[in-house]
């Protein structure tokens, strides 16, 4: 099945394509030209693989496309140019002023000065394509973390329903033990209450879960009710960890932040002194922000790689236990309740090592971010 896609404006730029076969015109950020046969396919089918996240973002995300529209529209003009207009409307009022020594005269003439300053970024195109990039490669980030969030979820619901498979199992068990009077009615009642709870905690995961497919398909171009086919996430390639170099990667961050990028253009587009000196200090403090994001990041890494390692070695436990708690099940030496136990604890530990593998993923993710810019 042909996804398509998309409710919003074509940039400049942007070309309407026909895909062979597809029943509906496919708008896209990038000329039809613009991409191999075999590009356009895969990302037009009705598949969503997460390499395929940041080109669908580009492609397909209406922010990004309208930012992309605004962006030709906006910058017809020189900032010199908008720059000069300010200006002129402040000296024309000095002059005035100089007749008149009218006050609001005066006032209007540093609100012009003020404009001026204010609208450093107003025009430079420079500026304006580095901030919508900034927007693009967030929404971009986001839309990797919701595909993680969803299938951590998912593993999450798993360790919910087995574990109301054993909580319904109690409530046959105190049932059975209360008509042997070894049990009250206030325990069979709590062991009911426990089930609807985990009826009810299943039933929120599965709307969350729905609500993050939503939200994640939404920004990569489907609409609300496509249901695209959602392929697992890529395995976590270890070798990443010992490939980062906090030192090494600063200086990469130091070069990619747009944040930075943008505040060294204030800075020296700034009109007078005083505020290139503001807005050098605050360049500076983003320096020191990157600096800190990175090693935070880092720190970050190596702790959800502890956490995945517990994980691992918590699971090697539960397997160990639910192998000797199995064997006595088939010899009739444990109940059928016991043996339950057993099996979800396993499962638990099972859907704890996949949740925690993704964390470990996404913190892979997000250091790697902030070394293309992106904090």
């Amino acid at each position: 099945m042909r996804r398509r896609r998309l409710i919003g404006p074509v940039a400049f730029g942007m070309a309407v394509s026909l895909s062979v076969g597809a029943p509906v015109t496919s708008l896209a950020g990038t000329p039809e030209f613009g991409r191999s046969a075999e590009e356009w396919a895969r990302l037009r089918d009705n598949v969503l693989e997460y390499e395929e996240i940041e080109d669908l973002v580009y492609e397909y995300n209406t922010t990004v496309l309208n930012n992309a529209q605004t962006y030709n529209r906006e910058n017809a003009r020189d900032r010199r140019e908008v720059v000069k207009e300010y200006m002129d409307q402040a000296a024309d009022a000095l002059d005035a002023y100089t007749y008149t020594s009218s006050p609001d005269l005066l006032v209007a003439a540093n609100r012009a000065e003020q404009a001026a300053e204010n609208n450093v970024l107003e025009g430079d195109r420079t500026a304006s394509m580095i901030g919508y990039k900034q927007t693009e490669k967030g929404i971009a980030k986001q839309a990797q973390t919701a595909m993680n969030t969803y299938y951590k979820l998912q593993y999450q619901l798993t360790a919910l329903e087995k574990n109301r498979e054993l909580l319904a199992a109690t409530v046959g068990s105190v049932q059975g033990r209360q008509s042997q009077g070894m049990a009250t009615y206030a325990e069979v009642l709590n062991a009911q209450q426990n089930v609807q709870s985990a009826d009810a905690q299943i039933i929120a995961m599965k709307s969350q879960i729905e609500d993050t497919r939503q939200n994640l398909i939404i920004m990569l171009g489907w609409k609300q009710g496509d249901m695209p086919e959602i392929r697992p996430m890529p395995a976590v390639q270890m070798d990443r960890i010992s490939a980062m170099n906090v030192e090494e990667d600063t200086r990469t961050a130091l070069g990619a932040d747009y944040t930075l990028q943008l505040d060294q253009r204030k800075m020296n587009n700034s009109i007078t002194d005083a505020n290139k000196n503001i807005y050098k200090k605050t360049v500076e403090e983003d320096k020191q922000k990157i600096a800190v994001a990175v090693n935070d990041g880092y720190q970050k890494v190596i702790q959800a790689k502890n956490s995945y390692d517990e994980a691992v070695l918590n699971l090697e436990v539960e397997t160990k236990n639910w192998n000797a708690a199995n064997t006595k099940y088939q010899l009739g030496s444990i109940s059928r309740m016991e043996y339950l136990q057993a099996e979800a604890g396993l499962v638990q530990a099972q859907m704890d090592r996949e949740v925690k593998n993704l964390d470990l993923f996404q913190a892979m993710e997000n250091y790697d971010w902030i070394i293309k810019g992106v904090r």
